[in-house]
């Protein structure tokens, strides 16, 4: 069997015993994001036609007491107005200020500069598919964050790990699996329903448009960079992965050495030690390699990850930093499988 055959089980058996957080999440929430979209699109134009249906009743509700107002011009640049209703005062200073045989000069706008002629300006649509993109994303970390705190702790708790030291399996495959899963099938499975809510919204607000009277071209694809949403969606998965790498071994440290609480120990050793340096040494360099660490959004977005709005600038990237991170990460994992071999209970 290939080194690929002998991990596609392992994986297969993370996404049945994880299924409801790893793939049927991300569909219920797409469903119920397009769901929501395609109820409003209804509701949009049954409010379009109320709306349409009161200003025809309104409108004669109220014949021969509104106001209507015809002014004509003609080749001698002189204008007539016709004001049905009261007929102003002689004395009225109004009446007699306004005068329609002045000269009128219209000088329509010229077009601003949109988004389509500035190539770095953000989109409006990419703005509003980013939102519902942070939305699958602060799942996903969560999802994560709970599957790595449980994979190897669950099974040291109720005795399946006696079943699975059965298999013939090796500890280090085991681990990778579980990390291949979070860092790997979870971000896939996630970004595709959030690609897949994307373009059914962005396909839903053109037929919103278009019910509208107005062009979808024109207001929804003009103001729509998919490339550019592609790149900054997919460049921000890679980048999220890999700075986070660290904390997803971490986690699964925690799983493997906890004995009752492994989220209680994943916070509790990182706070003690952050306190420590801070009362010794003065310094905080431990909290900002943390820090720097977690999937995050920040005020500038120069050091996001994961909640891009552009394309990640990869030439501003800490590598270093993120070598470093997978040094420790490095660490982590060789200490988790060291422990899954030994610790078979909790």
């Amino acid at each position: 069997m290939t080194e690929q055959g002998k991990y596609l089980p392992l994986l297969r058996r993370e996404l049945q015993e994880y299924r409801n957080s790893l793939v049927l999440a991300p569909l219920a929430m797409a469903g119920v994001f397009i769901f929501l979209l395609a109820l409003s699109v209804v509701f949009a134009n049954r409010l379009t036609v109320v709306g349409n249906s009161l200003v025809e009743i309104l409108g004669k509700n109220s014949a021969g007491r509104g106001v209507n107002i015809t002014i004509s011009i003609d080749e001698e640049q002189s204008a007539a107005l016709d004001y049905p209703g009261e007929e102003p005062a002689a004395n009225d200073p109004s009446a007699q200020e306004w005068d329609f045989g002045r000269d009128w000069t219209f000088e329509p706008q010229t077009r601003t500069a949109g988004p389509l002629d500035d190539p770095g300006a953000g989109r409006p649509v990419n703005m509003v598919l980013n939102g519902l993109h942070w939305v699958f994303l602060l799942v996903m970390l969560a999802t994560s964050v709970n599957y790595l705190l449980g994979s190897l702790y669950n099974d040291r708790r109720d005795g399946s790990i006696l079943f699975w030291k059965s298999m013939p399996v090796a500890e280090q495959r085991e681990i990778a699996a579980k990390l291949l899963t979070a860092c790997v099938l979870a971000p896939a499975i996630y970004l595709l329903a959030s690609l897949f809510t994307q373009l059914c919204s962005a396909a839903l607000a053109m037929a919103a448009v278009r019910r509208m009277d107005m062009s979808p071209a024109e207001v929804i694809l003009a103001n729509l960079d998919l490339p550019g949403l592609l790149g900054a969606q997919v460049g921000g998965m890679v980048i999220w992965v890999l700075w986070a790498l660290p904390l997803y071994a971490w986690l699964l440290l925690c799983s493997a050495a906890a004995r009752r609480s492994p989220l209680l120990l994943a916070l509790a050793i990182p706070l003690a030690l952050v306190v420590m340096e801070q009362l010794f040494l003065g310094s905080d360099h431990l909290s900002s390699a943390i820090t720097a660490h977690v999937p995050q959004r920040s005020a500038t977005g120069a050091d996001s990850l994961g909640f891009y709005l552009l394309p990640p600038d990869w030439r501003t990237l800490d590598y270093t930093g993120m070598l470093g991170g997978l040094l420790v990460a490095l660490v982590f994992l060789y200490a988790t499988v060291r422990l899954r071999r030994y610790r078979l209970d909790v």
